[in-house]
């Protein structure tokens, strides 16, 4: 029999793909949870900076650097040397003693004065040093460290007399510009050209003559403190930091002077005592940490040095308070709630950075000035490239074409599915199956047909003369399908050429670029 053309027509037009669901077939389950009782141990470093500003311990930044200078004695070859042992100012009735002599050599270790001396261990090498050239009139003692510090003091222990004029300086920025911290004078008016106390111009540092004297000539120390003690000062804020910050610092040695002692003896004028020697170099500070750290690791960029030490102070921050960075200078990627801060050092507070609320669906947020003000600098974070098909501020919708399983937390990365339809009984009819079935969402069907959210039935094709045509669908899984509309009966039919797929989130991309592509949809 021939069939009309319009009734072909309307068989076409009903066999038209009419939907794309997701399907879960259910089946009880039961499991047994043994609890597991864990305790969890605080580690130590955790424990002193929990909830308040914490800083790695002090010391000397010295130890184990390597100090450059100008010259060394005996560089080249064997060279004499004199000192005086002279420790205090003789009284007038007493007589100094006589200079003690001897020879340096570079390349001999039992005579050679590197200066690396000069940054050993006083306490374990209390008599090694540094020598300059014999006949130096000026020098220079750097020490370049490999990252950010705070320093807070400088001592240095002279061999010979201490410098008649000196300069302290230290840069920030890795030696391109220096900043002066102080000068040292006997006479600050004949050398600098200003009063002891009175600070240079433009540069603010003021000169002093209490570390300028002749004697000792030896053992004399210069002392100068980045703070003063008597003045108070958040260690963490903008203004310390400015000034205790450095990355390198130099002192320059322009004038030496001879022993007292000298003169006292006749034919010591052609001693050679013309140079400078430093026993120790000590400058004490600490890793930069912002207030979030108490202990360091070696920083990118550290030289080791064959001796194994103990008190090293190293640059890079193990970070807490949920900061990051080599200073815990920001917040890690996920807590950019609130501003970054350092902590208070006055009052202790940890102004720890803040996580933002991303329901497990991002791995970093940024911290939006415009919302922190708008919220009453409550919440500022936006949670970057929502993950597991969500999207907003929060990560707290599903993306179009995507539903919230209620069944499921908002947390979980399964939680926003394409579309679900829930089995919810199943009848054999002998010659065909019957599926009970709830449509929680449709992502596409013919404009003609009138699929809807709720309980609907669909009829996987039993039996042809090919054998078994339905598709597997186990119980307990989700599946993707597309199936027809049979032109007959107006029933949902599903069959081997229907696209049934297990569901898995990978889908979800093919089935959305399906849907622009030829379904016009989003």
């Amino acid at each position: 029999m021939r069939i009309p053309a319009a009734t072909q027509r309307r068989r076409s037009f009903r066999m038209r793909l009419w939907s794309f669901l997701v399907i879960e077939l259910l089946v009880c389950a039961s499991s047994s949870l043994t609890p597991v009782a864990s305790v969890f141990i605080e580690p130590a470093a955790e424990r002193r900076c929990s909830g308040r500003a914490c800083n790695p311990r002090m010391g000397n930044l010295a130890l184990g650097r390597v100090l450059s200078t100008r010259s060394v004695c005996g560089f080249n070859s064997s060279e004499p040397f004199c000192f005086y042992k002279q420790t205090f100012a003789p009284r007038s009735r007493e007589s100094c003693p006589a200079a003690k002599c001897g020879r340096c050599h570079a390349g001999v270790p039992s005579r050679a004065h590197p200066p690396s001396a000069m940054s050993d261990s006083s306490f374990r090498h209390p008599d090694t040093w540094w020598q300059s050239a014999e006949g130096a009139t000026e020098e220079t003692l750097q020490l370049d460290l490999e990252t950010e510090f705070l320093f807070t003091h400088l001592i240095l222990v002279f061999r010979s007399p201490r410098p008649a004029a000196m300069v302290l300086e230290r840069s920030q920025d890795r030696g391109r510009t220096w900043k002066t911290l102080g000068y040292f004078a006997r006479n600050c008016k004949e050398v600098f050209g200003v009063a002891e106390g009175s600070p240079v111009e433009e540069v603010g540092a003021t000169c002093t003559s209490k570390y300028s004297g002749a004697f000792p000539c030896t053992r004399g120390e210069v002392i100068y403190r980045a703070l003063s003690p008597w003045h108070s000062m958040d260690p963490y804020g903008p203004a310390a930091q400015d000034q205790l910050m450095i990355t390198n610092l130099r002192v320059r040695l322009l004038q030496n002077q001879p022993c007292p002692c000298q003169a006292k003896h006749p034919g010591a004028a052609v001693l050679p005592v013309n140079h400078y020697a430093v026993y120790d170099f000590i400058v004490k500070g600490s890793c930069l940490c912002n207030g979030h750290a108490d202990h360091c690791e070696p920083a990118s960029g550290y030289q080791p040095t064959q001796q194994k030490l103990n008190n090293m102070v190293h640059g890079k921050c193990v970070c807490r308070h949920n900061t990051a960075g080599d200073h815990c200078e920001r917040c890690t990627p996920l807590h950019n709630d609130r501003p970054w801060q350092a902590a208070n050092g006055i009052i202790g507070t940890a102004h720890e950075c803040q996580k933002c609320k991303c329901n497990g669906h991002a791995r970093s947020c940024h911290f939006s000035r415009g919302l922190w003000l708008a919220t009453g600098r409550r919440s500022g974070g936006v949670c970057d490239d929502c993950r597991h098909n969500t999207e907003g501020r929060y990560c707290q919708n599903c993306k179009k074409g995507f539903y919230r399983d209620s069944s499921r937390p908002k947390t979980a990365p399964d939680s926003c599915k394409l579309v679900m339809v829930k089995v919810m009984a199943a009848h054999d009819k002998g010659s065909h199956a019957e599926v009970e079935v709830k449509v929680k969402k449709v992502l596409y069907q013919d404009p003609h047909m009138k699929i809807q959210r709720g309980n609907i039935s669909m009829y996987p094709e039993s039996w042809t003369a090919q054998g078994c045509t339905c598709p597997i669908l186990n119980p307990g899984s989700e599946y993707v399908v597309a199936g027809h509309e049979d032109w007959k009966t107006g029933r949902l039919m599903v069959n081997t050429k229907s696209f049934v797929k297990p569901w898995k989130p990978s889908l979800g991309r093919t089935l959305l670029h399906i849907l622009r592509k030829h379904c016009n949809r989003w």
